[in-house]
């Protein structure tokens, strides 16, 4: 198993998708990222890469052939030699592995994933697709938008109330925090999760769509 996390470098896109772009649908040339998603799968070294048409949404698919165009915000697959991405500026790309079933997971879980609780579908998805034990489910939550910057109305803190700071009267949403308390509450071990440090907002490394607006996507993969 092989897994890793993007940042915006190393590829051909222009600015301001500048440069290692996934996105076809920011208005990118198309040219542009599928070159950079050329370039990823030969950094993988597989036969088939998927990236799913990304809709906020709860929506898991089964990846079996590696030919899949999936609109939905998760996926799971137990082939070897199908890599699974997805994509973010901002959002939380979560990577999934069961090493006892050989089998992997993605999800993009933002505010609204979060609140339909994507992170934990996905976690089930393997659970009854593949006889995935929460027990020996390992989970990695990438480079995302931490409640430094992350500032929010008051309408979007419904639901989240709990994972919220308040700064001289403004929100801020700890998005990492509830994906975290969801899956230690499905039983998944505080040491199989990796929570990535990095703010996407600060960290100019990476794509984020509240810091730029016009930006691209990078991605988190993993494949068996």
């Amino acid at each position: 198993m092989q897994h890793f996390f993007t940042n915006r470098f190393d590829g051909v896109s222009e600015a301001p998708f500048e440069s290692l772009n996934f996105g076809l649908h920011v208005n990118d040339e198309a040219l542009h990222v599928n070159q950079n998603r050329a370039i990823l799968k030969a950094k993988l070294g597989v036969s088939k890469l998927v990236f799913m048409d990304q809709v906020h949404g709860d929506s898991i698919v089964r990846i079996e052939s590696g030919d899949e165009m999936p609109t939905c915000d998760a996926m799971i697959s137990n082939v070897p030699d199908i890599a699974l991405a997805v994509m973010v500026a901002d959002c939380i790309p979560i990577l999934y592995y069961d090493e006892v079933h050989q089998a992997i997971g993605v999800a993009h879980a933002g505010r609204v994933g979060t609140l339909l609780q994507v992170g934990q579908k996905c976690a089930r998805a393997m659970v009854e697709n593949f006889g995935t034990r929460m027990q020996e489910l390992r989970i990695w939550m990438g480079p995302s938008i931490r409640s430094c910057c992350y500032e929010v109305g008051f309408e979007a803190t419904q639901g989240l109330e709990s994972f919220l700071h308040v700064k001289n009267g403004n929100y801020f949403l700890d998005l990492q925090d509830a994906n975290l308390k969801a899956f230690l509450d499905m039983g998944i071990k505080r040491e199989h999760i990796t929570i990535s440090e990095i703010c996407t907002c600060c960290d100019h490394a990476y794509f984020s769509y509240r810091r730029d607006k016009i930006t691209g996507r990078f991605a988190g993969v993993i494949v068996l």
